[in-house]
């Protein structure tokens, strides 16, 4: 699941921020097996969801600028059809993989 996959990389991405082991964008990226312009487009969505991440050109790291800690947790739970229709309303709810069952009408 992308979704996952997603939030896994940001508590891997906090980590080595948090250690200060970043290194160089193209060391960071490599750390995380991702190319060197994706690791921009995640470290540029943190920086839109209000995270308060810089690159420190001298030290060749990434840093938080403030007290800062990132806490990734999520749950994966199997419902029935009726639950989902009592969530859903009936209507299907797609975002990236995860699919709801949609009721025919």
């Amino acid at each position: 699941m992308n979704e996952i996959k997603y939030l896994e990389r940001l508590k891997r991405i906090n980590e080595i921020i948090k250690s200060k082991s970043s290194g160089t964008p193209k060391e960071f990226s490599q750390k995380l097996r991702i190319s060197e312009s994706h690791l921009y487009c995640c470290i540029n969505e943190m920086k839109e969801m209000g995270v308060p991440v810089d690159y420190d050109r001298n030290l060749h790291y990434y840093y938080y600028t403030k007290e800062f800690d990132l806490k990734v947790s999520y749950s994966i739970q199997l419902i029935s059809e009726e639950e989902c229709k009592q969530i859903c309303g009936g209507f299907s709810i797609k975002k990236g993989s995860l699919l709801f069952y949609q009721s025919g009408r």
